[in-house]
C-alpha cells in the first residue's frame, strides 16, 4: 500500500522539521484573521452562535426561556451544538465560537495532511497547499457544521484506509461507531464517508475490470458499517423539515464550480484569479506528469466529481447543496495527490506564487472582518435600548453591489451585504430578544408557542419599501405575503401588531 523510499535519516529528520516548520508558520497565517474580531462574519454563523448561547442559557434568563425551547433529539447537523456546547463549559460562549472556527480549519488542514500521510507513507510539504483552500464559500455562508465534519470525515477516512491489517469484526464495529458518530455531526460529511470507503474498496477488488463473486461479498460486507449510520437519518425524519428539492439554474451551478475560490456571493477579480491560476497549474501539472494520482484514490474521484455535476442545488430543504462538494474535492485530491519536479526554478515559482496568494487572501480578509467587526459593534450598542425578551422586527436597507470596503481594492473585496443577513441574532445574547429567522425546528431549539405566529427559519431581512407598504392598508395589498416555497408565509406580516414592545405577560 505504501511507497518505500530510501532515504538518508539525517536528511529524512531534517525534511520532518521543515514539513512541521511550514504548516506551523502557514496554519498560523491561515488563522490569523480570527484575531481581529469578536464574531466572524460568516452569514450564518450569529445565527448558530445565538443558538448555542440558548442552550447554555436559557434555564438562568426567563426572556429566553419564553421566546425559545431547548429541544436536543437526534439530527445529522449538531456539530456545532455538541462542540461549542462542550466548549462553553470552559469558555464564554463567543469564545468557544471562534475556537471551533479555528478547529474547523485545522482539521482541514490535519485531514488533508494525514489523509496523504496514510496513502504515501511520508509526511510532506505538498499536503500544505490546503490552506489555500481554507477561505472557500462554504465557510463565507457559515457552513461551519458541514466544514468541521468533513475535516473529521477526512480523519475517519484515513483511519479505514490505514486500519485495513486490523481483523474484519472489530474494525467493523469500530467504524460503524464512528460512521454514526460523522451522521450526527453532519449528513453530508456521512454521505462523503460513505461514498468514499464504497468506491475506495471498491476500486480495491477490481481485477482487470473485473469484480469476482467472492470480492463483491466482502465489498457487501464492507458497507455494512453505514447500516447504523443510515437507521440514525431515518429517525432523524421524524423531526420535519423542509422536504424542498430543486436542481437550480446555470447560475448556480457556476457558483458551486468557482465555490473552492470563492470567499463572497459576489466573485471578485481575486476570485477569478484564483480559480484560473490553479486550473494554469493543473494542466501544466498533468501535462508534465509532475502530478500524480494515487491509484487507489481514482475511483473515488471520479464517482465525486460525477455526483458534483448531479447533485441538485437544494436536497431535501438543504440549500447550496451542490457547492458542498466542491469546496470538499481541493481537500481530497491535494491528499491523493504528489506534486513532484526535479527543476527547482519551479518549485519556487509555484511555491512563491501560492504564498503571495495566501498573503493576499489574509490580508484582505482581515481587513474586511476589522471593518466588519466595527459594525457589528455599532449595532450591538445600538441594540442596548432593546427590553429584555422583546421581539425585533429586522428592516435591512439595501447595500449597493460593489461597494468598496475602506482601504481594500475593490479587485481583491467588496462589502457583502449577506454578511449583514443574521447579525441581528446578536440581540438574542446581548439582549435575549426574539429573533425572527432564526434556525429552529431542524435544530436543537423550537420557537416558544407565543412566537410562532412571528417565525420564519428561512426568513430576510424586511427592506425599507416593504416596512413603509406594510403600514398602509391600501398600499400592502401590492405586496407578495403569499407563502414561500417551503411554505411559510412573511413573519413581518401585520408587525405593527406583532413586533410592538408588550409585557411578556400580556401575551
Amino acid at each position: 500500500m505504501f511507497r518505500h523510499f530510501n532515504v538518508d535519516p539525517a536528511e529524512s529528520h531534517s525534511a520532518k522539521r521543515l514539513c512541521v516548520t511550514l504548516y506551523v508558520i502557514l496554519a498560523a497565517i491561515t488563522l490569523s484573521p480570527l484575531l481581529w474580531v469578536r464574531d466572524p462574519p460568516l452569514v450564518d454563523y450569529p445565527n448558530h452562535l445565538a443558538r448555542i448561547w440558548i442552550l447554555m442559557h436559557s434555564k438562568e434568563i426567563p426572556e429566553l426561556a419564553a421566546n425559545y425551547i431547548v429541544h436536543w433529539r437526534i439530527l445529522p447537523d449538531l456539530a456545532i451544538d455538541l462542540v461549542v456546547s462542550l466548549l462553553s463549559w470552559v469558555l464564554p460562549v463567543e469564545q468557544a465560537g471562534r475556537v471551533f472556527i479555528a478547529s474547523t480549519m485545522l482539521m482541514l488542514i490535519g485531514g488533508t495532511v494525514t489523509l496523504h500521510r496514510v496513502l504515501y507513507g511520508r509526511l510532506e510539504i505538498w499536503p500544505i497547499c490546503s490552506v489555500l483552500f481554507i477561505y472557500n464559500a462554504a465557510l463565507f455562508w457559515g457552513f461551519v457544521s458541514c466544514l468541521f465534519s468533513t475535516g473529521i470525515y477526512l480523519f475517519a477516512f484515513s483511519g479505514w484506509i490505514a486500519s485495513q491489517h486490523w481483523r474484519a469484526a472489530p474494525r467493523l464495529l469500530i467504524f460503524s461507531a464512528i460512521a454514526s458518530l460523522i451522521l450526527l455531526l453532519h449528513l453530508f460529511a456521512f454521505g462523503l464517508y460513505c461514498l468514499s470507503v464504497a468506491t475506495y474498496e471498491l476500486a480495491r477488488r477490481i481485477d482487470r475490470r473485473r469484480l469476482p463473486l467472492r470480492s463483491l461479498v466482502g465489498w457487501g460486507a464492507v458497507c455494512l458499517q453505514f447500516v447504523p449510520g443510515v437507521a440514525l437519518w431515518y429517525a432523524s425524519l421524524a423531526q420535519g423539515g423542509s422536504t424542498l428539492t430543486f436542481y437550480g439554474g446555470w447560475v448556480f451551478k457556476l457558483y458551486a464550480m468557482m465555490s473552492p475560490f470563492a470567499f463572497g456571493a459576489q466573485l471578485t477579480v481575486f476570485d477569478l484569479l484564483i480559480g484560473l491560476l490553479t486550473c494554469l497549474f493543473v494542466i501544466f501539472a498533468i501535462k508534465s506528469g509532475s502530478l500524480q494520482l494515487s491509484d487507489q484514490m481514482r475511483l473515488p474521484l471520479a464517482v465525486m466529481l460525477l455526483v458534483a455535476l448531479l447533485m441538485p442545488h437544494r436536497v431535501n430543504g438543504s440549500a447550496f447543496a451542490d457547492m458542498r462538494l466542491p469546496v470538499a474535492l481541493p481537500f481530497l485530491i491535494i491528499a491523493s495527490t504528489r506534486f513532484e519536479v526535479s527543476n527547482e526554478r519551479a518549485v519556487a515559482t509555484v511555491a512563491g506564487a501560492a504564498f503571495v496568494v495566501l498573503g493576499l487572501r489574509d490580508w484582505t480578509i482581515s481587513q474586511a472582518w476589522y471593518d466588519y467587526d466595527r459594525w457589528f459593534s455599532e449595532f450591538r450598542s445600538a441594540s442596548a435600548v432593546l427590553a429584555p425578551g422583546a421581539r425585533l422586527l429586522v428592516v435591512e436597507a439595501p447595500i449597493p453591489e460593489q461597494q468598496q470596503l475602506p482601504g481594500v481594492p475593490a479587485s481583491l473585496a467588496t462589502v457583502q451585504w449577506r454578511s449583514f443577513t443574521h447579525m441581528p441574532a446578536l440581540a438574542v445574547i446581548d439582549r435575549a430578544a426574539f429573533f425572527p429567522y432564526m434556525f429552529t425546528g431542524w435544530y436543537t431549539i423550537d420557537v416558544a408557542p407565543r412566537n410562532q405566529a412571528v417565525a420564519h427559519t428561512e426568513g430576510v431581512p424586511m427592506t425599507p419599501e416593504q416596512l413603509i407598504k406594510s403600514a398602509d392598508p391600501e398600499e400592502a395589498k401590492s405586496l407578495d405575503i403569499r407563502p414561500d416555497a417551503v411554505g411559510v408565509l412573511p413573519y413581518w406580516r401585520n408587525w405593527w401588531e406583532t413586533f410592538r414592545f408588550r409585557p411578556l405577560d400580556g401575551f
